[in-house]
């Protein structure tokens, strides 16, 4: 038999990331509100670390964007069949690295959140700095690989000409047009 998606190796990343992109909102939440509803009060920092809380704000919400542009990537390296671009793999990492680094310090994984504490707002600053950087060549890459409006719109239509071959899509463009020249 002909190979299928789930044979390509940007299949298997593409589940990968959405896994992943599934599961991060809890611990993004965890990271940013606390663990337990006792422990979401903002008198927990002393008065001259209360930017740390929004600062691992600034950082949680950096995650999602790179994320979706990830994931979007993927499925037009998968769609159209090409290999993946430098940006995917440089962005990528970053990306991995902000986001290991977001769970092990903002979770306090292993006991380190101690050690990025200490530090006040600039730790999770600088895991925001990463997450930037990331995004930025994520949407950049993105926006590369993206086709034209055109074939996007022409991959759409033969795609629901095939699943819906009892509709004539023909005849209702056909219909929208006449209806748009006449206005």
């Amino acid at each position: 038999p002909p190979p299928g998606p789930s044979d390509t190796p940007g299949w298997w990343r593409l589940n990968g990331i959405s896994v992943i992109r599934l599961v991060t909102p809890q611990g993004l939440e965890t990271a940013v509100e606390g663990t337990w509803p006792h422990q979401r009060r903002d008198n927990e920092y002393i008065p001259g670390v209360r930017g740390v809380k929004p600062a691992w704000a600034f950082a949680a919400i950096l995650i999602i964007p790179g994320a979706l542009a990830m994931i979007g990537i993927v499925a037009v390296i998968i769609w159209l069949d090409i290999d993946a671009p430098e940006g995917l793999n440089l962005g990528g990492a970053l990306l991995a690295l902000g986001w290991l680094l977001f769970l092990i310090f903002g979770l306090n994984l292993f006991g380190l959140g101690r050690v990025l504490g200490t530090l006040g707002a600039f730790g999770p600053i600088a895991i925001g700095i990463i997450l930037l950087a990331a995004d930025g060549l994520l949407i950049v890459t993105l926006m590369d690989v993206l086709p034209s409006w055109d074939v996007v719109e022409e991959s759409l239509r033969r795609g629901l000409e095939d699943m819906l071959p009892f509709l004539d899509f023909e005849e209702d463009q056909a219909r929208s047009l006449r209806r748009v020249t006449r206005n």
